[in-house]
């Protein structure tokens, strides 16, 4: 079996999120703004292989984005001009102050224990200006206990290659975590080969009103919580995806 480098795990990751509509979402962050303010200086947690970012610059922002991976970044960078940083969300340190961080795609849900994720918080916080803003989508607990985590099959191809992706959860309710064990077999038809990669993600859903009690002990007004892709909608047990939006309050860190 041929080894997988972690620039063919980007590869194939934008395979498998071919079909993600960044634009759209991007649109929708807009619409979290406040009325005819816009800002203009960004940061983006986990920019991954840079689909954001791509779309942020694209639509004028100012974007540094920040990543844990460098083979990822790598990839980032061919996409867009933007400034990339390789770091940890929780001890990354820049010197600037931003109008607003963006941390789409559930990447807060990779922050599993309550201690890091006021470091994260407080950490973003430091690299706001006053009344920046801090937007960021993760699994939504309410549903989640509701509708428990199932197995998932994803076929992707192209003329090249054929993926197909296996996701297992595993469940452990009173961490408020899910384990996802991920299997991608991975068949190149022009060289005809066959590689298998396997990769777990720990991720945290979290609770509406613990998230509301960290933002505010990092410093934070909590302006918005809503559904994902739904500014007017309401979160209740059926909602799998939510987003916040909260405010740096002044003279707080």
């Amino acid at each position: 079996m041929k080894a997988v480098s972690f620039l063919d795990l980007a590869k194939y990751y934008d395979l498998l999120y071919q079909d993600k509509d960044y634009a759209k979402e991007v649109e929708f962050i807009e619409q979290l703004f406040e009325k005819g303010v816009k800002p203009n200086k960004v940061l983006e947690l986990g920019c991954g292989t840079g689909n954001y970012t791509k779309v942020l610059e694209e639509r004028g922002y100012d974007v540094t984005g920040i990543d844990l991976s460098e083979k990822m970044l790598v990839v980032a960078k061919q996409k867009c001009g933007c400034k990339f940083s390789q770091g940890d969300m929780r001890s990354f340190s820049l010197d600037s102050k931003f109008d607003a961080c963006f941390a789409m795609f559930a990447v807060i849900g990779y922050i599993t224990e309550n201690d890091d994720i006021l470091r994260v918080f407080k950490n973003v916080h430091r690299h706001l200006k006053p009344d920046g803003l801090f937007i960021f989508d993760v699994w939504n607990g309410l549903a989640v206990m509701r509708t428990l985590p199932f197995s998932r099959i994803k076929k992707v191809q192209t003329n090249d290659v054929d993926v197909i992706r296996f996701a297992e959860p595993s469940l452990h309710a009173f961490e408020h975590i899910c384990d996802v064990n991920y299997k991608l077999l991975i068949l190149n038809k022009r060289a005809n080969s066959f590689n298998e990669i396997d990769e777990k993600h720990i991720v945290r859903f979290y609770f509406p009103q613990e998230t509301k009690f960290f933002l505010e002990q990092a410093g934070f007004e909590v302006l918005r919580i809503c559904p994902f892709m739904d500014v007017k909608g309401k979160v209740d047990e059926n909602v799998w995806n939510i987003v916040f939006v909260a405010r740096a309050r002044r003279g707080t860190q």
